[in-house]
């Protein structure tokens, strides 16, 4: 085969199997993060950036956040995201949870949560709860 055309073929092979992921695999973009229980929790949003600038996966826990929100009580991280198509997602993770950043866009970067969540704890109206951890 020609150099030239298995350059063709190498590129439109990598361009369908981009088409063909599943949306699992697709990238969210983080609007805001929380840590702790229903009855007392914080924003860790900025926190989260911190960490997610220098450790694409990390164990989580009240160590991490520097503040344990619900002393005594299991605690959980919600991360809420847009997906690629603009629908909101909640992620959440319980305490102790490995976290990998490899499905949140610009996770090393710390480019996102800045601003664009209104809800709170249970999310707004357009919250899905579809991926607890």
């Amino acid at each position: 085969m020609h150099p030239r055309n298995r350059l063709r073929l190498s590129i439109a092979v990598a361009f369908f199997a981009v088409l063909s992921l599943p949306a699992a695999a697709q990238r969210f973009t983080i609007l805001h993060a929380e840590y702790g229980t229903e009855r007392n929790h914080v924003d860790v949003t900025h926190r989260l950036r911190e960490v997610a600038r220098t450790h694409p996966r990390f164990r989580m826990g009240n160590s991490t956040f520097g503040i344990d929100p619900d002393p005594g009580i299991k605690k959980v991280l919600r991360i809420y995201a847009r997906g690629p198509h603009g629908h909101r997602r909640m992620f959440e993770y319980l305490e102790s949870s490995t976290i990998d950043g490899a499905m949140f866009s610009g996770w090393g970067r710390g480019d996102w949560g800045r601003g664009e969540w209104s809800g709170g704890w249970n999310g707004d109206d357009d919250d899905h709860r579809d991926d607890r951890r």
